[in-house]
Formats: structure tokens, C-alpha cells, sequence
């Protein structure tokens, strides 16, 4: 393996390499320990990642990419020394829920499931495992953010949308500002695509209706109908089924959710750290004269360990 990284490195100042030009494809963009990769890796890489038929690529996200597949390729190492592969059976299910038939590389979808895979077993069993968050540091985070964790007041609603105006004023008269025929007039007149649902929208808090819709929502009592409201879409008449009020919420309804929160916060700094510890243990050297895009900034070596290498 030395020598065959000799000899591509080799062939960058020279231009040749073990009497042959390596294609731009086979030359080696990182070194991670023993293991060399190249630009197609990284460019199958990409082309798993993006998920669509790009021309170019912003150099700022070429860079993102970059030190994401380096990171990866961190992982599997490490998932590789530790013993870790993908079973067969959880692979065949994972796949089983893409569509292989629009994919033009089925063989690399399958290693990109694998991977994932590996991945997501190592850091479950040496990074997440062990991690919680105490019922402490949850009721000090509600204490200090309680502005976060106030219901809004919210109003449940159905419309009947027409594109007359004519057909409007009449389903108006004969509901009578009442609701007992609503759905049944929803059903047959209204164009919007709720009307198979009685005209049922949902709900809504204060901010998430235009200002003259909220209006006259928020101000119906729950039963009663509002008059015909003429808009862009159209013309519309309302129903208000049910109005909660805004209200604080108690420690015990935000728990969990702030628990999921918290967890979240410490996964991905513990990860991070993680990451950090695999660049360290393992020499990373990265050959920038095969990159297209703009240079990488590591990470300054007194905040994040022992930087990187670069090749000459």
C-alpha cells in the first residue's frame, strides 16, 4: 500500500507514475493511516450526497463536502478496527425501502446503505450509548426559556371555498350562520381540496392565516359561521369548530420534548469531539493539489488537536 502511495505522489510533480500517467480519477485526494482514497471515491461521494444532476457545485459546499467525506471515511475506519459490519438482512431491508429501479447505480446505493450502517452501529455503541440528560438539566432549561413554552391561542376551522360570488351569498343564506348543514354544503359546492373533508382545514395559531382571514376567524364564536369573504382564491365562508386559548405550558407537558432537545445538543457535541478524537489517532494527510475547488481551513490545531497534514 506504501508504495502504491508513493507512486501516485510521485506522479503529481512529475506527471507520471510507475511507468504509467494516473488518470485523474485513480490520484489520491486524502490518506487516512494506511488507507488511500481517491477523487472518484469523493466524487461517488458527491454524487450520493447531492442526490441530483448538478453541473457545478459552489466552492463553499465543495469544502463541506470534502471534510464530510473525510469524516466519513474516519468513521469507517474506525468501524472497520472495531469489527463492525453491516448484516445482510439489515442492508436487504433497508434497501427494500428505496427505489432501486430509479437509480443509476444500484451497486453504489448498496454501499452507501452499508455504510450508513456501520456507521450509525459504531456511534451508537461509542458515542451514544451511554448519554442522558438529568430531570435537573431539564427543569433548568424550562426555567431559563419559559417564553418557548407557551401554547398559542389556537381556532379549528372549515371553509367552504366558491369561485361565484352569486353561489357564495346563497350556501351563506342557507346555512344561516349556523353549522348544522356546513359539511353537507362543503361536500357539494366548495372547490377547495379539503371538500371531501367537509371543508375541514385544521388548526391554526395566531400568524399562520392572512391577516384579513384571521380577523374573522379569531373573532367567531365555536358554532357560529361567518358571512362571505371575498379573496384571490376566491370567496369563502367559515366555520370555527373549537378555540383554545393560549396558555403556558407545565414542565411535565415540555419534558419531553426538551428532553429530545437536550439529547440532540449533546449528541452532536459529543460526536463532534468524537471526530476529532478518530483525527487524531489516526494520520490524516490530504493532498490539496487534486482538489478543483477553493482551499480548506482546518480546524487551528490549539482548539482541535493535531491539524492535518498536507502533501508538498
Amino acid at each position: 500500500m506504501r508504495t502504491y502511495i508513493f507512486c501516485v505522489s510521485l506522479s503529481v510533480s512529475l506527471g507520471f507514475g510507475c511507468g504509467r500517467e494516473i488518470p485523474l480519477e485513480e490520484r489520491v485526494v486524502v490518506e487516512i493511516a494506511e488507507d488511500a482514497l481517491t477523487v472518484g471515491e469523493f466524487e461517488h461521494f458527491v454524487e450520493s450526497s447531492v442526490q441530483q444532476d448538478q453541473p457545478f457545485l459552489a466552492g463553499d459546499v465543495m469544502e463541506a463536502l470534502f471534510e464530510q467525506f473525510i469524516e466519513e471515511q474516519l468513521l469507517l475506519k474506525a468501524a472497520k478496527d472495531a469489527g463492525i459490519y453491516a448484516e445482510p438482512s439489515a442492508v436487504a431491508k433497508r434497501l427494500d425501502a428505496i427505489d432501486t429501479d430509479e437509480v443509476a447505480n444500484p451497486l453504489q446505493i448498496e454501499m452507501v446503505v452499508r455504510n450508513q450502517i456501520r456507521i450509525e452501529t459504531l456511534v451508537e455503541n461509542a458515542v451514544f450509548r451511554n448519554l442522558s440528560v438529568s430531570d435537573a438539566k431539564i427543569a433548568a432549561h424550562f426555567e431559563a426559556n419559559r417564553v418557548f413554552f407557551e401554547r398559542p391561542e389556537t381556532v379549528q376551522v372549515s371553509q367552504i371555498l366558491t369561485e361565484d360570488e352569486g353561489l357564495a351569498q346563497t350556501v351563506a343564506t342557507e346555512l344561516g350562520g349556523r353549522a348544522t348543514r356546513f359539511e353537507e354544503l362543503a361536500k357539494a359546492h366548495s372547490v377547495g381540496p379539503e371538500a371531501s373533508r367537509g371543508g375541514l382545514l385544521g388548526s391554526f395559531a395566531r400568524g399562520e392565516l392572512p391577516p384579513s382571514l384571521e380577523t374573522t376567524v379569531f373573532s367567531l364564536r365555536p358554532g357560529r359561521v361567518s358571512g362571505v369573504i371575498a379573496t384571490d382564491f376566491g370567496f369563502h365562508i367559515f366555520l370555527v369548530h373549537e378555540k383554545v386559548a393560549a396558555a403556558q405550558l407545565s414542565l411535565e407537558e415540555a419534558r419531553d420534548s426538551i428532553r429530545v432537545e437536550l439529547l440532540r445538543e449533546k449528541s452532536d457535541q459529543a460526536l463532534a469531539l468524537y471526530i476529532q478524537a478518530l483525527k487524531n489517532m489516526y494520520p490524516v494527510t490530504v493532498h490539496r493539489e487534486h482538489l478543483s475547488f477553493a482551499s480548506l481551513e482546518w480546524e487551528d490545531s490549539k482548539t482541535a488537536g493535531a491539524p492535518l497534514e498536507e502533501s508538498p
